[in-house]
């Protein structure tokens, strides 16, 4: 299972461009994009028979972590002292985090399924704030996946 779990995520990070393009032709083209993306998050996005998933404590862990410099980042914007480096501080605990989520990973496979939608969105997050063009974006999409996290996994998550 983690060996599974690390390819898919090495394999994700290295086909990333090449799906769009094959994606976007597999697909009706009178369908939009962000409709694509929420039937696909859709299908994979599952309660455990109505509840939240639990959460292991290594989990916990490093969704705080990024979940913490996220909050860090944002007090910054807002104090308009954000860097550069700032970013790229999110971006690699964010790849640090999923890395170690991913070693450690034994979840049964609707759990895991709908770990993989959230996983994907903060790999995208991570890539996207080495882009200056992306990070404005970057910001929004990881509201996005802590917001999808918490209501499909048991985890509060700090403000």
């Amino acid at each position: 299972m983690k060996k599974l779990l690390v390819l898919s995520i090495v394999s994700l990070v290295f086909i990333n461009g090449h799906a769009e393009e094959g994606h976007d032709k597999h697909h009706n083209k009178h369908t939009s994009k962000a409709e694509e993306e929420k039937r696909h998050a859709v299908k994979t996005l599952a309660l455990n028979n109505g509840k939240k998933w639990d959460v292991d404590q290594t989990m916990k862990e490093n969704m705080n972590a990024i979940n913490l410099q996220f909050n860090i980042l944002n007090t910054l914007i807002s104090s308009k002292k954000v860097t550069t480096d700032d970013y790229s501080k999110l971006s690699k605990i964010i790849s640090d985090s999923t890395q170690t989520i991913a070693a450690n990973c034994k979840m049964e496979q609707k759990k895991d399924e709908t770990f993989h939608t959230v996983l994907g969105d903060l790999l995208a997050v991570s890539e996207d704030l080495k882009d200056a063009k992306k990070i404005k974006h970057a910001t929004e999409k990881l509201t996005h996946a802590l917001k999808t996290y918490t209501q499909y996994f048991d985890h509060t998550l700090s403000k």
